[in-house]
């Protein structure tokens, strides 16, 4: 079966601030309209518009305050989870001044507090989680001289 593909050309991050990171203007929104849920999570979604924010850095104002590798909630909690994490140890450790991301450990914790779908953000096409089947692929690009970004939306099994 094909996997569907879309590409989504977006403006830059809705704001500028002092916390890295950010999605796409809009992103978010197209998103759930595309994945319309009644509980979304964001486990390293500090500057998130949508759904619960979890993040490690208590300063941005997160709803929970935790780490992604070991997230506080129940099985299967959440309709969509959608992770957006450092993408290498070296700007988990630059940008945010956080410690190892362990690809392994946050998917396992996504799927298992889904019971829906699980949204994975990245500058890489991100391989199948344990437990999920590919649902579509977003590539998103914003500007010139910016790299894309693959959004890879996995539903649960």
């Amino acid at each position: 079966m094909a996997i569907p593909r879309e590409l989504w050309y977006l403006p830059r991050p809705r704001r500028a601030n002092k916390y890295r990171g950010g999605f796409p203007a809009r992103f978010e929104k197209k998103l759930f309209e595309l994945y319309p849920s009644q509980g979304i999570l964001q486990p390293f979604g500090g500057m998130a518009e949508y759904g619960m924010r979890c993040d490690i850095n208590p300063d941005v104002g997160s709803d929970v305050v935790c780490d992604a590798h070991n997230l506080p909630f129940a099985d299967n909690s959440f309709d969509f989870v959608l992770c957006d994490p450092p993408y290498s140890n070296e700007l988990s450790r630059s940008l945010y001044n956080t410690g190892e991301i362990k690809w392994g450990k946050y998917t396992s914790e996504a799927v298992r507090v889904s019971r829906g779908y699980i949204g994975l953000y990245h500058w890489h096409m991100q391989p199948r989680p344990q437990g999920t089947e590919y649902d579509r692929i977003i590539v998103i690009i914003t500007r010139m001289r910016h790299l894309a970004r693959f959004c890879c939306v996995f539903r649960k099994v």
